[in-house]
């Protein structure tokens, strides 16, 4: 039997609806505690389509998915009552959502998830039998402890004592106020436009929720940009975060990737003390990049490693479908 119309004779077909954030009290035990925000959460530029199974009264299922960049949908949640597994209720949601997606013209839709992620190969089959792409490894995302980072980093004042005295400056947005950001900003977009960073590296969406304190700007004595690191508090999920750095390949060799990340550190622990937890996870398989070094100088004092895979399911265009 096609799972969309799995049922018993006892056993009527749940009703897939959208919900609202006025039901998200009856919700919550539909998804991981860190995204019950999502429930609750109505600002337009986030975006998020909130599809819930409903049994009669009772949710049985939950789909939540937000806003992602250029048209994209990102799937964020899926989840179905223990008792209701096996019927095809996820694989109804996933195939409203998407329906609705097209419908606002959204270009696809995505989903990142946890090599740890509890049943995330039934997760990966669910997306292989609605033709999503084949699941890649992106990143390795690592966790630490800014307290632990003494043991993983004993010399870390000295090396960048002696980076600085070698050339680095390194300067938090607060200390480079209105007129320095305007600056920074400018460099920004001038090393990618010269093709000396990728277009990834453009800061302009993350400068809006920037922590002004712990996000760091690399630069030589004479104001040349020459790489930063963005720190963000997420307090949904109670940590902090990196969601991008980046240092000019000449750079590299220098240690300012490992000086960047020193002095991000250092202001992050006097900002938010040794209990704060740090999370970063960058692109993987780029040379020399963050996530070689932050894996291969403290790896071995995370306090979670694992990796994340990405697939898609990018729409078909009206010309496409034409015959």
């Amino acid at each position: 039997m096609n799972d969309l119309i799995a049922q018993t004779i006892d056993t009527p077909l749940p009703q897939i609806r959208t919900v609202t954030s006025a039901d998200a009290s009856r919700l919550s035990a539909l998804t991981a505690g860190s995204l019950h925000w999502m429930l609750e959460d109505d600002r337009p530029e986030v975006g998020i389509c909130r599809l819930a199974a409903f049994a009669g009264d009772e949710p049985v299922g939950l789909l939540l998915s937000c806003k992602g960049g250029d048209d994209l949908q990102e799937l964020t949640s899926v989840m179905v009552a223990k008792a209701w597994r096996g019927r095809g209720i996820a694989t109804m949601l996933l195939s409203e959502l998407m329906k609705q997606l097209r419908q606002i013209g959204r270009k696809g839709v995505f989903a990142r998830w946890s090599s740890q992620l509890p049943r995330a190969s039934e997760f990966a089959r669910l997306l292989a039998s609605a033709g999503w792409s084949q699941p890649q490894v992106t990143r390795r995302r690592m966790s630490w402890r800014i307290g632990d980072w003494p043991q993983a980093f004993p010399d870390r004042d000295r090396i960048l004592a002696r980076l600085e005295a070698r050339g680095l400056v390194v300067r938090s947005l607060a200390e480079l106020g209105a007129d320095g950001i305007a600056d920074f900003t400018a460099q920004n977009t001038a090393l990618i436009a010269a093709g000396r960073a990728p277009e990834w590296s453009d800061t302009s969406g993350w400068l809006q929720v920037a922590d002004q304190d712990a996000t760091v700007v690399l630069s030589d004595r004479n104001g040349a940009v020459a790489g930063w690191m963005v720190c963000v508090l997420q307090p949904q999920f109670g940590r902090w975060y990196i969601p991008q750095g980046w240092v000019v390949a000449e750079k590299v060799p220098l240690g300012w990737l490992v000086g960047g990340i020193a002095s991000l550190c250092r202001r992050l622990e006097a900002k938010a003390g040794p209990d704060a937890i740090l999370i970063a996870q960058p692109p993987a398989g780029i040379p020399g990049g963050m996530e070689r070094m932050l894996y291969k100088q403290f790896g071995d004092h995370t306090v979670a490693t694992d990796f994340l895979f990405e697939s898609e399911f990018v729409f078909a265009s009206p010309e496409q479908c034409e015959i």
